[in-house]
């Protein structure tokens, strides 16, 4: 019986610099690890090409993909995922690090519990050394993974899933920019066993100089409006797209519900009325939405300063 083998999916914008540390914490030379697929958005750094050399002569499995037309994430992670030939993808972002040998953990454990998904924590320290104090993962194993990720708001990038499970999925929403909630809505929808642990796996460093210096200050963390633009019409796409059971339904709504309220909180443009209205929603989700879907779609779509990619 073949051993299965992985293929990392990164995507990145001008984060040449942090790609050769992200990479390292892989364990490049893992039997299992079949190919690592860095999928450049059109990337504005002078230093890029010569960052992508190196890698490529350092790190026999790289494999780049230089894009001309910068798209997001969301549609470069379907890009990178659609050209991957290995039996398991595992998607991180290309600034983070992964804990010490955590992708074998992760395909045995896979292996072993017959999971097609798996989602682990992220979190942020202040110190590279903080990562050893966790060797080991403390697991679950879900049998209903859409609603579980729902309802505990599993959508950090630290994932694993089969390539049938990616198949099925149809990717990440490629009529947005951010990734993150869309790939995991997808993916839980055609999953059917989720691996899922707390146990801190994928690492943020938070260096305030790294930050300036080599993350840049053009981060999609930073758009309050890109961010929820994308979670509401990530949800509202998902709601007209799937079948779902009321349960689900209803948690997707109160979330969408209160991505708005927090929308017009960052804008400084909640009142007593809207606030009534957020409140009496999460009560009752199904009756407001069917009575304010649209009035809400129209506001996210008149959010200014909200990239959307040209497909």
């Amino acid at each position: 019986m073949n051993t299965p083998c992985i293929s990392v999916i990164l995507t990145h914008f001008n984060k040449g610099p942090l790609l050769k540390r992200t990479i390292d914490s892989l364990q490049p030379n893992l039997v299992e690890l079949l190919e690592i697929i860095v999928v450049d958005d059109a990337s504005t750094d002078p230093q890029w090409t010569e960052y992508s050399n190196y890698l490529e002569q350092h790190y026999s499995k790289v494999k780049i993909i230089r894009n001309l037309d910068n798209k997001g994430p969301a549609n470069r992670l379907n890009q990178g995922a659609n050209t991957a030939q290995g039996d398991y993808l595992f998607f991180m972002d290309a600034d983070d690090v992964l804990a010490p040998n955590r992708l074998k953990q992760i395909l045995d454990l896979m292996t072993q519990s017959s999971c097609d998904l798996f989602y682990g924590n992220k979190v942020k320290i202040y110190d590279l050394a903080e990562m050893q104090q966790h060797p080991k993962m403390d697991t679950q194993i879900i049998e209903n993974p859409l609603t579980y990720m729902i309802q505990h708001n599993i959508m950090e990038m630290c994932v694993m899933c089969s390539r049938e499970v990616w198949l099925q999925s149809n990717g990440c929403n490629a009529s947005l920019f951010i990734q993150d909630e869309s790939l995991a809505l997808q993916l839980g929808a055609v999953a059917k066993k989720l691996l899922f642990t707390k146990t801190p796996t994928v690492f943020v460093i938070l260096d305030v100089a790294e930050t300036k210096t080599k993350r840049g200050n053009n981060r999609l963390s930073q758009n309050l409006n890109q961010q929820h633009h994308d979670m509401f019409f990530t949800i509202y796409d998902f709601l007209n797209d799937h079948e779902l059971d009321q349960t689900q339904q209803n948690l997707l709504k109160k979330k969408a519900l209160s991505t708005y309220w927090k929308s017009l909180k960052s804008r400084n443009q909640k009142s007593i009325k809207e606030f009534l209205f957020y409140i009496l929603a999460k009560r009752n989700p199904e009756k407001w939405w069917a009575s304010r879907s649209n009035e809400l779609k129209t506001y996210f779509s008149k959010l200014d300063q909200v990239r959307r990619p040209i497909i």
